[in-house]
């Protein structure tokens, strides 16, 4: 019994433990800064601009989804997630056509429709509204400025605004210190004479205009120009006139003032257009491009690339958020960076700050906002306690181009702590001595594929390392080297790659994802399904797919003189003649004086035929006008002859080639092909197009090979035809004389440099072999690997033949079946001739008895037998 109640007393006090563990770890996952215990939800505000304009993209509220919200533990418990509330500018807060009359109203409505009727909004985020400024303040709302200006339309200017609002943050540094920036920037390099470039936009109008002033107040002359942005063609023709104005006065400083730069393309529209006026090759000349949203999309790295910003003389600068460049996917995608990582930090100090409270206080809120400080994506961001602009940031000056770098940092531009001296600090001392830090480290590995002519082997076996290869990609390594500054290895793979199933590759591009190889090179094809997992360069030359076949062989004939015509016209001319002595035969044959006979009628029109002339002539008109129309048909069917077996006599025979991929389906005495496993055979293989489907039916039935060496050596065999890169087979056709190429090239393509995606060495690549194909050191290598190695003709000349007996050996069988022929018909009419005579003899003795048996009694037939012997 007393055992039984310790247990009972043991369990007891188990539970209790329990209880008290769940109600502890219950108190850990409650709110202590909420009356209730429960979370806090947090909504935002945000403002949408051009819900009705198509044409014009508002990020902002994509980007702010897609920003990573950074709920770390010490605030997941009271704040599990954002409430983001759609207002619309247009439709919700009429701001156009009612002012700020409707926008407290509208914010309520919304909170109602998208959130809690009975929470407040905690936070508005979106460009600048004097009038959302002012409701906000009133409201209490902290307002998060993303922009400086509002919709299309003018609000009322950022720039002229001196109103300080109490519950406003600035995201964005000031425009009239980043126009400071520019002129601090061009007082530092002397340059006091400029045309500025600007859109003729209310919406930018007056940020360009501070930077007029700011000009003018230090002493530089601006020439101001504005652009009609709304139509590219007039934005165009008005560039050109004021760089030709730049050009005529000699104004070496051009400003381009671009605040929506991503809209407009302001920027874009002056570089080009520079270009062609020979501008950006003047080293003495400057352009400035600022676009306040620091997108800079137009100066982002394949922009400069390809539109060949990275070679001129010129100086492209530009002020930038970071000392590390990175591009960016959208205008407000840093911007929403920051938003997110303001507001977590934020709610992390509000908890510090607060004791409980039934919902979080605006102003509170917003202390704690200005409180904040941390390196963002725009810098650093830390904001005035009293007028929420942002403070301590630094701007950073970029040159794009004329470099061995696509973009280079010179000097770096931050707002002064001294009132009295403004923000005068410019780091920019001689920053062209600035020097770029090589991007390669170490010896690199080179992957390549050995494939005549790009990658081959020496004949000499002694050699060791690179020195055992030679080709085109060989030596094009070695400029592109000299030119990049970097050392390297080869090592050869046995194939360019394809995907092995897993996810992963083989070849090539399996080295290049494994971190084996740097880069790889050669005749390897730049396509999708490889650029889903690897980067390539720009093309190192455009090759296609076509085929390479066996060259024809001479078909000899010893009938070769019968080939001028078809079997069809000798049909017709000989049913002609037929035809034509039946109807000489016909209006012959009432005439007394008959010379037509059968025999006869067939011998005029055979002799005719053969323009030997007969014996006779007909005399009726019938027959003459006959006569006349058989022999110009005879004439013209000589000529013709004559002229065909000329050409047939002196030029070899050939058999029937292929020259497309739609005879090559047909031909069932051919067989076709590609290398197993390489781009080409995936492309025909996935192909939907009825002609590709029927060519990969035919090479699968055992028409891949392990190579294009292979491939070669089946074309020469005969009967196979061997479908691969265009580059590859012409250095065949031009080195082995019995292969040759057919077809037009088709799948255009080109070869690159692989290496892995974000290689930091991809830019220096790509601008080193931009330069290399703009110089003749490419057409020097192709010449030098292609046409040089020519051993054969490309254009198959026809060499005079010999005649022989394989060419008139047909025309003496023809005369020997003649001779034979009338020798049987002579013999045969000999033997027809003394057998009748034989039987009429015969005939006229056995007459002669029976007369003499008649007339003479007497005498026996015995007798009268011998008697007509005698």
């Amino acid at each position: 019994m007393p055992m039984k109640k310790t247990m009972e007393f043991n369990q007891a006090v188990l539970l209790v433990f329990v209880e008290l563990c769940l109600w502890q770890m219950a108190r850990h996952q409650r709110c202590q800064k909420s009356l209730s215990g429960e979370s806090f939800v947090f909504y935002e505000g945000i403002l949408n601009r051009h819900e009705s304009e198509g044409d014009v993209k508002d990020t902002l509220r994509n980007d702010l989804a897609k920003a990573t919200d950074l709920n770390i533990s010490a605030i997941e418990k009271c704040f599990k997630f954002n409430k983001q509330i759609d207002i619309k500018v247009l439709s919700d807060l009429q701001i156009k056509t009612l002012g700020w009359t409707n926008i407290e109203e509208a914010i309520k409505t919304a909170m109602e429709n998208q959130g809690d009727a009975n929470k407040d909004l905690n936070v508005i985020i979106g460009p600048f509204y004097v009038n959302v400024a002012m409701i906000a303040e009133r409201m209490g709302i902290p307002y998060i400025i993303t922009d400086y200006k509002g919709f299309d339309w003018i609000d009322v200017n950022r720039v002229r605004n001196h109103v300080t609002w109490k519950t406003m943050l600035d995201l964005k540094p000031p425009s009239h210190q980043v126009n400071m920036a520019v002129v601090d920037m061009m007082k530092a390099y002397g340059w006091n004479l400029a045309i500025v470039v600007k859109p003729d936009d209310q919406t930018s109008d007056q940020e360009c205009n501070d930077m007029l002033a700011q000009m003018m107040k230090r002493e530089i002359s601006p020439i101001a120009y504005s652009l009609d942005v709304t139509s590219r063609e007039k934005m165009e023709e008005q560039t050109s006139e004021l760089l030709r104005t730049a050009q005529l006065l000699n104004i070496r400083t051009v400003v381009v003032c671009s605040p929506r730069d991503y809209r407009q393309r302001i920027i874009e529209t002056v570089l080009n257009t520079s270009r062609t006026f020979g501008m950006m090759s003047d080293e003495t000349r400057n352009f400035i491009l600022l676009d306040t949203d620091f997108y800079l999309q137009s100066l982002n790295e394949s922009n400069i690339i390809r539109n060949r910003y990275f070679n001129a003389d010129s100086q492209l600068l530009a002020f930038r958020y970071l000392d590390e460049v990175k591009d960016l996917k959208s205008p407000t995608q840093a911007i929403a960076n920051d938003v997110s990582r303001l507001i977590v930090e934020a709610k992390k100090r509000y908890m510090e700050a607060v004791g409980k409270v039934a919902k979080i206080d605006g102003k509170m809120f917003l202390e704690s906002m200005k409180e904040v400080s941390f390196m963002g994506s725009t810098g650093r961001i830390q904001f005035n306690a009293s007028s929420g602009e942002r403070v301590n940031f630094t701007l950073h000056l970029y040159r794009h181009g004329g470099g061995q770098d696509i973009i280079t940092r010179i000097g770096e531009w931050s707002p002064g702590n001294d009132p009295e001296s403004r923000y005068l600090r410019l780091n920019a001392s001689e920053p062209q001595t600035k020097k770029s830090k090589s991007l390669f480290d170490g010896v690199q590995r080179v992957a390549m594929v050995l494939e005549a002519p790009f990658v081959m082997l020496k004949n000499e076996k002694q050699l060791t390392g690179n020195n055992r290869y030679e080709g085109f990609t060989i030596d094009l390594l070695k400029v592109l080297s000299e030119k990049s500054g970097f050392e390297y290895e080869i090592y050869i793979v046995d194939k360019y790659g394809s995907p092995t199933g897993d996810g992963k590759w083989n070849g090539m591009v399996g080295e290049v994802l494994s971190g084996n190889a740097t880069f790889g090179m050669g005749a390897i094809s730049i396509t999708s399904e490889r650029e889903k997992d690897v980067d390539f360069t720009l093309g190192v030359m455009t090759t296609g797919v076509n085929l390479l076949i066996s060259k024809p062989k001479i078909m000899d004939s010893i009938f070769q003189f019968m080939e001028p015509f078809s079997l069809n016209l000798w049909m017709a001319i000989v049913g002609a003649s037929v035809g034509v002595s039946i109807l000489y035969f016909v209006l012959d044959y009432p005439s007394e004086e008959r010379k037509f006979s059968a025999r006869e009628t067939w011998w005029f029109s055979v002799g005719t035929l053969l323009m030997r002339g007969t014996d006779f002539a007909p005399r009726p008109s019938s027959q003459r006008i006959l006569t006349a129309g058989f022999l110009f048909f005879v004439l013209i069917t000589v000529s013709s002859y004559t002229a065909n077996m000329a050409a047939f006599l002196t030029t070899n025979n050939l058999e029937k080639q292929i020259q497309s991929l739609e005879e090559l389906v047909e031909r069932s005495d051919f067989q076709c092909g590609t290398v197993k496993d390489s781009a080409t055979m995936n492309f025909f293989k996935t192909s939907s197009k009825p002609i590709y489907r029927k060519v990969w039916s035919k090479m699968s039935e055992g028409g891949l090979v392990s190579g294009s060496k292979e491939g070669r050596e089946r074309v020469r065999a005969g009967g196979y035809a061997f479908i691969f890169d265009y580059m590859i087979n012409s250095y065949s056709e031009l080195t082995s004389c019995e292969t040759k190429m057919v077809g037009t090239p088709f799948r255009l393509q080109e070869h690159g440099i692989a290496m892995k995606q974000g290689a930091s060495i991809k830019s220096i690549l790509n601008i080193n072999l931009l330069k290399i194909k703009e110089s003749p050191i490419m057409t020097q290598l192709q010449t030098k690997w292609w046409e040089n190695k020519r051993k054969c003709d490309f254009i198959e000349s026809q060499p005079t033949v010999e005649f022989g007996i394989k060419h008139m050996a047909g025309v003496f069988i023809v005369g020997a079946g003649g001779l034979v022929c009338a020798i049987l018909f002579f013999l045969s009419k000999k033997w027809f001739v003394a057998v009748r005579t034989k039987e009429k003899s015969a005939e006229s003795d056995t007459g002669l008895e029976e007369t003499l048996y008649t007339t003479d009694k007497t005498m026996s037939k015995e007798d009268i037998a011998n008697a007509v012997k005698v």
